[in-house]
């Protein structure tokens, strides 16, 4: 489940954010549709993602979120090539690290995920653990809470 053809874990590509409460099982669930999925596919489904996201946290797209959106259309499009999407992940992730609302820098590190699937597809599955954080941060050691967002993130993921 979740590996390349030499046996190592797709996550290993992009990294692993550390202290999750989460459910192995459906998160190995999503990497296992995921690999089925085209990098523009990955980066509709970052997009899915990022609208759930903002929505679960009742945080406004701001022009530096939207920004996350624009070039990661854009780049589906082709207008723009992925050293810009990295840009504007750097640029997302340096708001983040100066945020001090916990919510918001869950919200703006998945953010830059997503503005980062461009960049490597597997940044997707990155933003979705970001919204895993997100949700132990709202809900505090509550697994029914985790597994419903597990859940919408695999039913965004099969719809793309």
């Amino acid at each position: 489940m979740g590996k390349h053809k030499d046996g190592h874990s797709y996550m290993n590509c992009v990294g692993i954010i550390r202290k999750i409460e989460d459910i192995p099982e459906l998160k190995f669930r999503l990497i296992d549709i995921s690999e089925s999925k085209s990098h523009k596919q990955m980066s509709k489904y970052s997009l899915l993602l990022a609208e759930h996201i903002l929505k679960v946290s009742n945080i406004e797209k701001s022009s530096d979120i939207a920004e996350c959106f624009e070039i990661n259309l854009k780049w589906q499009d082709g207008k723009v090539k992925f050293q810009d999407a990295r840009n504007v992940a750097f640029k997302i992730n340096r708001l983040a690290s100066e945020e001090k609302d916990p919510v918001r820098v869950k919200v703006l590190r998945a953010m830059g995920q997503v503005a980062a699937t461009p960049h490597v597809k597997w940044h997707a599955l990155i933003a979705s653990d970001y919204a895993i954080t997100l949700i132990n941060l709202l809900y505090p050691n509550d697994l029914d809470e985790v597994r419903k967002e597990r859940e919408i993130q695999i039913g965004l993921m099969k719809s793309v």
